[in-house]
């Protein structure tokens, strides 16, 4: 069987990437509120044509699930550079 014909199902976690940050769900996080409309999904990963692709990357703007036109919001007394709030999920830098 050669590569092209080997069918692969990836399992993405659940992530934002915005402003070079890659945000990662954080169900641990608690009670947060938003502050400010930072911008909003462009694009959603599952569901696509790159959804079974595992070398895709994602790019600013872009998230495994959350649907395109959700709002990536700041969270009230975070630093957006630790944490963002899309569809009311917060999502966390973790270090790579």
């Amino acid at each position: 069987m050669s590569p092209s014909e080997v069918q692969s199902k990836v399992d993405w976690v659940d992530t934002v990437r915005w402003n070079g940050h890659k945000y990662i769900l954080d169900q641990e996080f608690g009670e947060a509120r938003a502050d400010e409309k930072l911008g909003e999904v462009s694009f959603s990963l599952v569901g696509s044509k790159e959804e079974d692709n595992p070398t895709y990357h994602l790019k600013d703007g872009e998230a495994t699930f959350a649907s395109p036109g959700s709002a990536i919001q700041s969270v009230a007394g975070v630093p957006v550079e630790k944490a963002i709030l899309v569809e009311d999920n917060v999502y966390t830098t973790r270090e790579e």
